[in-house]
Order: structure tokens, then C-alpha cells, then sequence
């Protein structure tokens, strides 16, 4: 039997071992949550997670989940993270990174079929609610320990009004509106451009399909459709690996 000093020195070491792990935080909504995966293993922070172990050892990094399925950034949303059960335990504890990948569910207007949330008054920053409780968030997490933020731009929406999201919001307002938000909060790092790692581009209303399927000539669509799943928004397996690699990249690991 060992000693309680060899003991206690074998839980110090494994204490010491995790506690050196770079803590990354992903925040979202069911994008990072995982929607329209095959479960957990495929979720990018997942995926994200597999990479680090994969390329600096099991122990390096330590990625957690903290997507909400239908959150939105905005505090007078439907469903703000704010309040949602992610939002207490994020902030409850501290961060070496931290990556933020909120406005789909933001997107959302009566137009489109949904509710009232996108107020189509980001023109300009300063009369952005969006823009604003985007500041909000990003003040809130600076606080956790100091660290790394990261801002993304979200996937593209492959048709109009699915789920209540208006795809102009999506496609051509967010890919700028998100580096201007980045750029306007001294410190915050990217963005990283999920947009285009899925398959987004400026022209999308004309490069991209009505709706992605299985036979799409789009090619981007494979990121959306697949025999297990094929959703407009929420990226399959494969995306999801896509949404990974580029969150790595981005991360500059």
C-alpha cells in the first residue's frame, strides 16, 4: 500500500497537471450546443478539443461547451443568453480563452416569420442594439480572468426565413457588422470567419441554392446535408469539423 505522502504527492501532481491546461470557453447558441449532429463527439467544441489533444497532448488544453440552444446576444431577445443556465457557469469561473458565437437566433424578425428580435437599426454602432449588448457580453467576460477573446462570424443560413431568420441579416450583414463590432472593442481578437469556412460568400444571392439537399450542385451544402442530417442552419458532422479546423486556425493553434 502506498503512503498518504505518496498519495497526497500523486493528487498534487494531477492538480497541478489539469490546472496548467489552457482553459478555452466556447460560447454560443445551438451551433456550439450541437445541434443536428450525431451527438457530443461531433459538436465543434468537441472536435476543437480532439485537435489540441491531437497536435499538443492530451492535458494541454481544455475545451468547455457553452452553447444554449436559441440564444440570442441581444438582451431583449426571445431567449437571452443572459439568462439562460450556461450564462452563471461561465461566469463562475475563469478563462485563458474565450470564444463568443452569438446573432443567429438574433437574426430573427416578424418579417421572416419569427419574433421581434432583430430591430434592423445597425446601420451604424452606435445605434446597434445588437452591437450594444454584444459590448456588453464582451465587458462581462474580460472580467473572467483577462482573457483571450475571440468574436466569429456565424455560419451562413442556406434559406431564407427557416426558423424565422432572415438570411440578409446572416449572409450580409453580420460578415461586416461582426469584424466592425471586433474593432470597436479595443483587445478582442479575430473575427473568426465561420461565414466563409462554411461556405459563405458575398454573392450569396446568387451563388447559393434556394435551400441545400443531398444532391445540391453547391458544393458548401455538404456541410449541411448528409443522410443523417440536412439542415439549413445547423451544420452536419462534417461542418462541424469545418467549424473546428477554423476555430483553430483562428486561435492560431
Amino acid at each position: 500500500m502506498k503512503s498518504s505522502a505518496v498519495l497526497a504527492a500523486a493528487t498534487l501532481t494531477t492538480f497541478a497537471s489539469a490546472s496548467a491546461a489552457t482553459r478555452i470557453a466556447c460560447v454560443g447558441d445551438s451551433i456550439t450546443a450541437g445541434s443536428c449532429s450525431s451527438g457530443e463527439p461531433a459538436f465543434y467544441p468537441s472536435q476543437l478539443q480532439d485537435l489540441l489533444d491531437a497536435e499538443y497532448g492530451s492535458g494541454a488544453y481544455n475545451v468547455t461547451n457553452f452553447g444554449e440552444s436559441g440564444a440570442t446576444m441581444q438582451k431583449k431577445g426571445d431567449s437571452p443568453y443572459w439568462e439562460r443556465a450556461s450564462f452563471p457557469k461561465l461566469v463562475a469561473e475563469t478563462w485563458d480563452i474565450v470564444v463568443i458565437m452569438l446573432g443567429t437566433n438574433d437574426a430573427k424578425d416578424e418579417g421572416s416569420g419569427g419574433p421581434s428580435n432583430w430591430q434592423h437599426d445597425c446601420a451604424t454602432l452606435a445605434d446597434c442594439v445588437f452591437a450594444e449588448d454584444y459590448k456588453s457580453m464582451i465587458d462581462t467576460v474580460r472580467s473572467l480572468g483577462n482573457p483571450d477573446i475571440y468574436i466569429m462570424v456565424p455560419p451562413p443560413l442556406m434559406e431564407d426565413t427557416i426558423y424565422g431568420m432572415n438570411s440578409t441579416v446572416i449572409n450580409s450583414v453580420y460578415p461586416s457588422l461582426i469584424p466592425a463590432i471586433q474593432a470597436d472593442n479595443k483587445g478582442v481578437l479575430g473575427p473568426i470567419d465561420i461565414f466563409s469556412a462554411l461556405g459563405g460568400v458575398a454573392d450569396w444571392t446568387s451563388a447559393f441554392p434556394d435551400s441545400c439537399s443531398l444532391d445540391s450542385p453547391w458544393a458548401p451544402c455538404s456541410n449541411f446535408c448528409d443522410e443523417q442530417s440536412c439542415d439549413q442552419c445547423h451544420p452536419n458532422d462534417d461542418g462541424y469539423a469545418a467549424l473546428a479546423k477554423a476555430v483553430q486556425a483562428g486561435l492560431g493553434l
